[in-house]
């Protein structure tokens, strides 16, 4: 196997592995959480981070791009890249200070006009902080998966959901609190992490402040700007509108829908982290050799995580049965719609990575804008008669027009032997094999035949994928074989 392909799947397995531990220690918990925390608690906790990473998301002005961009362009210049990155901490650090003095004014009206008075000032003072915590912690762990240091990016992932598990039932049972719990075990997990993550990458880190880098810095993330106000926008109208129409309960239904659903992009993230700095390389030596390379490698990421998409798609009311009480029932009629949000992404994981290298990150903004104006548009038409399900409807939706013009924009700018046919038979494939779900969800018959329908539509797909060269089993097998060292 090629070295830099064996490499991509030996670090994808180290952060799927850490992915699945976090998630599966999250999932044990929730039997615990639903019995001591309503639907009404979730979506407090919901709006709680949604506002957090909302308002650090715009300050911050997407600066930590640059750094992980410019962390390959100063690779052989170690000193360079220091002054950069030790430039952007600053700027995050007086930026995050200014916003939040300036946010300590506002707090009331905010709570107020934006969450109808549902979270106090108070919680949304902590929820900025917690913002601010969260984002230097992708900061840091951004810069790991640059250096490709999957081990310690794994040891971090898997110390943040124990000591933010423990914490909140340490808080739920000593303390008989209920969504606060889990407020201040964010806020003192994320400070905890921080701290290692700093003393892991001191050597990156001065005290030297260097406008001429900053002005690098902020000229390429600036187009990101308009893109991720659009995006937060994005992951925040419909739970806003969930909340004003529904209440806080919906928001619960709605979020606990998305936490199953969210296991896609889990194992999306986890190879994501290797998949980057292998397109990047690999577009550096723009050879047609390497662009084949990308393609093929894109193919079978592509299926491997549909594949986990149609599993959770299919098991997500057996797994909402299993884990959670009656109360919480009606999330399940959330996930397998919202899965298609994060199974259109896949191809976004290939065209941004081709507007990146590029260097055109202006014309990321155009599928920004199509993408908020029909998802609020959908939103403010499904959400009033359908509620948590058009919310979904409308974010699916909404993802699949915005990646079309994503994908139209990378292949003009970084064009790749990609067949646009093979990947609409790949998606058509996914909707075939998904229609009958909710006519099984709603039936009657006896869960144990649920199952086993579901079983053979799910090994049918695999089958189908096998069988159209989706997926290489002489290659598939040559991975299992790998050692982790």
């Amino acid at each position: 196997m090629n070295p830099q392909k064996e490499h991509l799947f030996k670090d994808s397995t180290i952060y799927f592995t850490a992915t699945l531990i976090s998630t599966g220690i999250s999932f044990i918990t929730l039997p615990i959480y639903t019995r001591f925390l309503s639907p009404s608690d979730f979506g407090i906790v919901a709006l709680f981070l949604t506002f957090g990473l909302i308002s650090t998301g715009l300050v911050s002005i997407s600066i930590r791009s640059a750094t992980y961009r410019y962390y390959f362009t100063f690779k052989d210049n170690t000193k360079e890249f220091i002054t950069l990155n030790s430039t952007n901490i600053i700027f995050l650090v007086f930026i995050f200070i200014l916003s939040g003095s300036l946010l300590y004014f506002i707090s009331e009206f905010a709570s107020k006009y934006l969450f109808d008075g549902k979270l106090s000032k108070q919680i949304i003072m902590l929820s900025f902080l917690c913002g601010c915590l969260g984002y230097m912690y992708e900061y840091f762990t951004l810069l790991l998966t640059a250096q490709k240091k999957a081990k310690i990016f794994a040891i971090i992932t898997i110390m943040m959901v124990i000591l933010n598990t423990g914490l909140s039932l340490f808080f739920i049972f000593v303390y008989s609190l209920t969504y606060m719990a889990k407020i201040y075990a964010y806020l003192i997990t994320q400070s905890i992490l921080l701290i290692a993550l700093i003393f892991i990458s001191h050597s990156f880190i001065n005290f030297k402040f260097s406008y001429n880098k900053l002005k690098k810095s902020i000229k390429f993330s600036f187009p990101l700007i308009p893109r991720k106000i659009i995006g937060l926008t994005y992951k925040t109208f419909d739970k806003l509108m969930l909340n004003n129409y529904n209440g806080l309960a919906s928001v619960g239904y709605y979020t606990f829908g998305v936490k199953f659903a969210v296991i896609v992009k889990y194992f999306m993230d986890s190879i994501a982290k290797a998949w980057n700095p292998l397109f990047l390389e690999k577009a550096h030596e723009n050879t047609e050799e390497a662009k084949n390379e990308i393609v093929f490698t894109f193919f079978r990421m592509s299926f491997r995580i549909m594949i986990i998409g149609i599993g959770i798609i299919f098991f997500s009311e057996e797994l909402i049965k299993l884990l959670t009480t009656r109360e919480f029932y009606p999330a399940m009629y959330v996930v397998p719609i919202y899965v298609y949000y994060y199974l259109f992404d896949i191809i976004g994981m290939l065209a941004v990575n081709q507007i990146i290298f590029a260097e055109k990150l202006t014309y990321l903004l155009p599928a920004s804008i199509v993408s908020i104006v029909l998802n609020v548009i959908l939103n403010i038409i499904l959400i009033p008669k359908y509620g948590i399900v058009g919310a979904s409807i409308a974010t699916a939706i909404a993802a699949l027009i915005s990646v079309l013009v994503t994908f139209f924009y990378g292949n003009k700018f970084y064009p790749l032997p990609i067949k646009k046919m093979k990947i609409f038979k790949l998606y058509l494939l996914v909707v075939l094999f998904t229609i009958p779900i909710y006519p099984i969800m709603l039936s009657n018959i006896h869960f144990l035949i649920k199952i086993l329908i579901k079983g053979f539509l799910l090994a049918g797909f695999i089958i189908f994928g096998i069988r159209n060269r989706y997926i290489d089993l002489h290659f598939t097998k040559r991975l299992f074989k790998l050692e982790i060292k």
